[in-house]
């Protein structure tokens, strides 16, 4: 008992310092204004696209995966399956109003309707591009 810390909590396993540590910790994302720095061209374009909202880490992954410091040490994660854009547009009761919506499960949503003729494995990204998704 002399090792355990005070705010050990023996019937529930856990310590309730725990919490409170871990929100303490420094915040381990980049955000956009870190991309800006080597990517100019690429934020400026995006601030006019439909995905303007998005971090860029919200589809690339972790800066820190990408950058140390001022070093790129890794390619930034480039996912072009359909899942990154499911993420966000699958077919779900609970999206907002009007927000873009799909299902691959042959269910079409309101929004969706001129993707009826779409092969089954077809790729979101054979019409789309990511940082401007109009095709």
């Amino acid at each position: 008992e002399w090792a355990t810390p005070d705010s050990w909590n023996h019937e529930g396993w856990y310590r309730g310092d725990a919490i409170t540590d871990a929100a303490s910790q420094p915040v381990a994302y980049g955000g956009n204004e870190s991309c800006k720095s080597c990517h100019k061209e690429t934020t400026r374009t995006m601030r006019k696209q439909l995905h303007r909202g998005l971090s860029c880490e919200s589809c690339h992954g972790t800066l820190v995966d990408h950058v140390k410091g001022d070093k790129k040490f890794a390619l930034a994660k480039v996912d072009k399956s359909d899942w990154q854009c499911l993420n966000c547009h699958a077919e779900q009761i609970n999206r907002p109003k009007g927000f873009p919506q799909f299902s691959k499960a042959g269910k079409i949503g309101k929004l969706v309707r001129k993707h009826t003729d779409m092969e089954a494995d077809e790729k979101c990204l054979k019409c789309h591009d990511a940082h401007d998704p109009k095709p």
